[in-house]
């Protein structure tokens, strides 16, 4: 009898029907339901005998309905709802998630109850819907708070939470992503889990770096230290300038970890980069990135075709005290000239003066 881990490589490389086999010698019904909605994505996402889909659910249903415990049943309802999510049966899995709620009511200890809570807010990150995650995320936390159980059981529960927070987190881009990172490592923080909040901070720097570009593959490419196929993604995913824009966001989070391969994502990235047509906010975005990866004299080409008088006079005070970090203060001076904004100008040129005086 085939293991979980076998039938699932079976699904990663697409041998369906040897996968299928596997999972209906499996004795867990809960195993069975998992792997059956693996299948169906696998072969809704990659392609394959789409014809299968609907038994494979029908399946996973038959099987739901049969589980006894309510923690159990809940819990593949949710499985089965983020599926459907995933193949755009959009109503059904609403369906489903509703029944995985109702089958909550029934689950006796409140720790138990608040976990299948987060598993099921988890599950709604999966198929598109991570602001009523969030809302159920905040009912399985309130469940957990308000139960009368020692202080212990509460601690492992409210851990469990923040690890399917990080995990709803590792699921969605970035921009959505920060959210659940945030209060998960709020979680780990607070409750000195500090292994796990460095780990989930790092994400949290990641995410605000490659904010443009940070799709879940591309992040945990380069979590990896797996930069070029970043990259190559972001060359497949992204074109124009959103692709010089993501190519220059991983090579800042390489310049932050110290990876000196950074100046030649750089140049590559100009390199690629054949009649870009930039908005106002395509060249202030960029302007900002090539100041904070040391690029000044790029940086200070688009810095000056920023049209916000304010905007451009942030932008320019960035350039000036970068140049002036490097010692190079007659260049900072002769930036700081170019600042349209006297109230900017004034403040850039007090904090070089400043700098030039702590020498």
């Amino acid at each position: 009898m085939a293991t979980r881990e076998e039938i699932e490589m079976l699904i990663q490389r697409g041998y369906y029907d040897e996968a299928l086999a596997g999972i209906e010698d499996l004795e867990d019904p809960i195993e069975k339901v998992e792997l059956l909605n693996d299948l169906a994505v696998a072969i809704h996402r990659k392609g394959g005998p789409e014809e299968w889909i609907p038994d494979i659910m029908e399946d996973a249903i038959y099987i739901a309905k049969k589980l006894k415990d309510p923690a159990h049943k809940a819990t593949v309802y949710a499985i089965i709802a983020a599926t459907l999510g995933i193949l755009g049966y959009e109503d059904d899995a609403m369906d489903f998630f509703g029944r995985a709620l109702d089958e909550t009511d029934d689950i006796g200890s409140p720790i138990e109850k608040g976990i299948v809570l987060s598993t099921i807010a988890y599950h709604l990150t999966l198929c598109g819907h991570p602001e009523s995650a969030l809302d159920v995320f905040n009912v399985a936390f309130d469940t957990i708070i308000g139960a009368e159980v020692n202080y212990t059981h509460k601690v492992e529960g409210i851990v469990r939470i923040g690890e399917l927070m990080e995990m709803a987190g590792d699921a969605l881009p970035a921009e959505k992503a920060l959210d659940f990172y945030r209060v998960a490592f709020d979680i780990f923080d607070k409750l000195h889990v500090n292994q796990r909040a460095a780990v989930v901070e790092k994400k949290i720097e990641l995410a605000k770096t490659v904010y443009d570009v940070g799709l879940p593959e591309i992040r945990q490419s380069l979590l990896e230290g797996r930069y070029h196929y970043a990259i190559a993604l972001i060359e497949k995913k992204y074109s124009g300038t959103a692709r010089l824009i993501g190519e220059l966001e991983v090579a800042l989070w390489m310049r932050r970890i110290n990876n000196i391969e950074y100046l030649d994502v750089v140049d590559k990235a100009f390199e690629r980069c054949q009649n870009p047509v930039f908005t106002e906010a395509n060249v202030q975005k960029i302007a900002r990135l090539l100041t904070e990866l040391g690029s000044l004299g790029r940086a200070l080409k688009f810095a000056r075709e920023i049209k916000d008088p304010r905007k451009r006079s942030e932008a320019l005070k960035a350039i000036a005290l970068e140049l002036a970090k490097s010692q190079e203060f007659n260049e900072a001076r002769e930036v700081i000239k170019d600042i349209p904004d006297p109230q900017v100008k004034a403040e850039a040129l007090t904090e070089v003066a400043t700098m030039e005086e702590k020498l």
